[in-house]
């Protein structure tokens, strides 16, 4: 007997392949799940799951009472790493134009709130926290381009001494940090992709559970972490693009 998971995979396979090669375009309907059934010899619980992954992997939208379709997605746009002391994130959107194409620039705007908040576990622990009930600033900023929101990003900083974070949220990390007598020396970014958490997906316009990418970053002065945070950019709508000199 075929394991479901392998009758799943092949299904879920062959449908994204076709999407991704162009056989089945965008605003093409995608088989329904009788149709999926009859091709290719599975169950309703493959077939179903099938669609499913699908989109949440962002590839097809269902439209209520007329099936589901390839989604329509735009040329993505690149975000450079050419901002390592800027408050929110370290990328700028420099076009909305994918590579090679030419674009206005488009209207940049900063939202950002700070709170105090106990933080999660693991970031008291990459803060070196030893009262994990200890209260940290918090500071959410959104990002968007010409009214369109780009990206999420969170910073968590414990208090240091110096002006309280809150108070100084539109500076930069290492900026912030020198007016506590602190000089960062060292920035650490980890990039990895997840699906959209409920409350990013709604900020960022994004299907439920379509794939984001998450920059962890870490601001650190000698072996000390001083800030950490979290960048969340929608996977399909932009790429990210590093220069160094060589």
């Amino acid at each position: 007997m075929t394991p479901m998971g392998a009758v799943y995979l092949r299904v879920l396979e062959d449908l994204r392949d076709q999407i991704r090669g162009g056989l089945l375009a965008p605003g093409d309907r995608v088989p329904s799940r009788n149709a999926i059934i009859a091709r290719y010899g599975v169950g309703e619980t493959a077939a179903k799951h099938a669609l499913q992954v699908l989109a949440a992997e962002g590839l097809i939208e269902a439209r209520a009472g007329a099936g589901s379709y390839v989604r329509r997605l735009p040329a993505p746009a690149y975000l450079e790493h050419d901002r390592p002391h800027f408050p929110g994130s370290p990328f700028g959107l420099d076009s909305l134009a994918g590579d090679g194409d030419q674009a206005p620039s488009p209207r940049l705007s900063w939202e950002y709130q700070s709170d105090r908040v106990v933080p999660p576990g693991p970031v008291a622990r990459r803060l070196g926290l030893t009262d994990r009930d200890q209260p940290v600033t918090r500071t959410r900023y959104l990002m968007s381009a010409d009214g369109a929101p780009v990206q999420l990003a969170t910073s968590y900083e414990p208090d240091l001494g110096g002006p309280p974070a809150a108070d100084a949220a539109g500076r930069a990390v290492a900026d912030r940090m020198r007016a506590s007598g602190i000089t960062v020396d060292q920035v650490v970014e980890e990039i990895s992709v997840r699906p959209a958490l409920s409350a990013e997906a709604a900020v960022l316009g994004l299907p439920a559970g379509a794939p984001v990418l998450v920059i962890d970053r870490a601001h650190q002065a000698g072996p000390r972490t001083v800030e950490v945070g979290e960048v969340v950019i929608a996977a399909d709508r932009f790429r990210l693009r590093y220069r160094f000199p060589a």
